[in-house]
Formats: structure tokens, sequence, C-alpha cells
């Protein structure tokens, strides 16, 4: 078990809100140097490689993510009124980002799951 410290979770909530700022909501001008600027000024003390590498990987989670969560089977349950996160079948999403990446841990893996289950399903 990995440990965590303030300056990693400061790190990682940084990253994850720069990725989804600039895929999502195509802020930084669709630029990934001024996100990557941005995340540097967020969250300083890595390399310029560092934050490049951890952008462009987190970038592609998140793009895997959208797509594993489109093509999860839904199980919507006509006696419920709205749709429900229980509706995704997450295990196939993350099933899905295991083959993509394989070397990565499924903490890693489920890190855009259930924002991107709520904001391309649910919303």
């Amino acid at each position: 078990m990995s440990v965590t410290t303030p300056e990693d979770e400061k790190f990682l909530a940084a990253l994850s809100d720069v990725v989804w700022r600039f895929h999502v909501y195509d802020q930084y001008a669709q630029k990934p140097k001024k996100a990557i600027k941005a995340l540097s000024k967020r969250a300083p003390g890595h390399s310029a490689e560092f934050y490049r590498e951890q952008f462009e990987l987190n970038l592609r989670l998140l793009i895997a993510t959208i797509e594993a969560v489109e093509e999860a089977p839904k199980h919507f349950k006509s006696e419920n009124k709205y749709s429900e996160y229980s509706d995704v079948d997450s295990e196939a999403a993350i099933h899905k980002l295991q083959v993509t990446f394989p070397e990565q841990s499924n903490d890693f893996l489920k890190t855009y799951l259930g924002m991107v289950i709520y904001w391309f399903y649910l919303r």
C-alpha cells in the first residue's frame, strides 16, 4: 500500500482538475502547453518532463474513460424515475481500461470514472 502525502494529494487534485478543464470544458485554448503551465503553477516542485508525462497520461485516461463509459452496458431500471450511477456497468468500463492501461493500478484507472459517469450519463 502506498502512502500519499498532502503534497501528492494536492498534485493529483490539480492534475485531475487541469485535465478535466482542458478536455471537457475546452479551457487553455486547447493548447496542452498552457494546461501544463497551469498545472506547474498550481502544484510546483516537479520537472517540466514530469508535468508533461502526467498530463498526457491522465488525458489519455480521461478520454479512454469517457469511451469506456459510453460503451459500457447500461441497466436502467424501469421502476426508477431517474438514471442512477449503478445503471452503468462500471466493472465493464474498468475492464476496458485495464486492457488499455495494463501497467496501471485499479485506483488510477478509477480516477475519472465517477466524474465521467455523472457528466456523460447522469447529467
